[in-house]
């Protein structure tokens, strides 16, 4: 689940890089979305966010540091940009999102523990 999550992030903000066109908001937001979707069915759905928000900010700040060491043409500097950009993006929306699906899994597991239905 974390591969796929990780490699749909990563596949997002290259797509994100490369279309100077798309905005982060409604495409990325989508994908964090059907993050959280998969998260709430796993047990370790909120920590396995947690991890590759990690992960997506490592490869946000290698991207950057390789960005910075290497002389590129301004088109492959912005592209680099963008994608650090959207994989900071990501990072960031996982890390807020896996907070919310913990907090929305604990409200079930008591929900459950009380027998009344639990709050989408």
């Amino acid at each position: 689940m974390e591969f796929s999550w990780f490699t749909k992030c990563q596949m997002m903000a290259s797509n994100y890089a490369q279309h100077w066109e798309m905005a982060l908001e409604p495409d990325l937001g989508d994908l964090i979305q059907a993050v959280s979707a998969d998260a709430r069915t796993s047990f370790t759905g909120p920590q396995s966010m947690r991890r590759v928000a990690e992960r997506l900010t490592l490869a946000a700040d290698s991207l950057a540091a390789a960005s910075d060491d290497q002389a590129h043409a301004a088109d492959v500097r912005r592209e680099d940009g963008r994608c650090t950009e959207a994989l900071q993006y990501l990072a960031a929306q996982l890390a807020s999102t896996a907070a919310s699906v913990e907090a929305w899994k604990q409200s079930s597991a008591s929900a459950t523990e009380t027998g009344q239905a639990p709050s989408t």
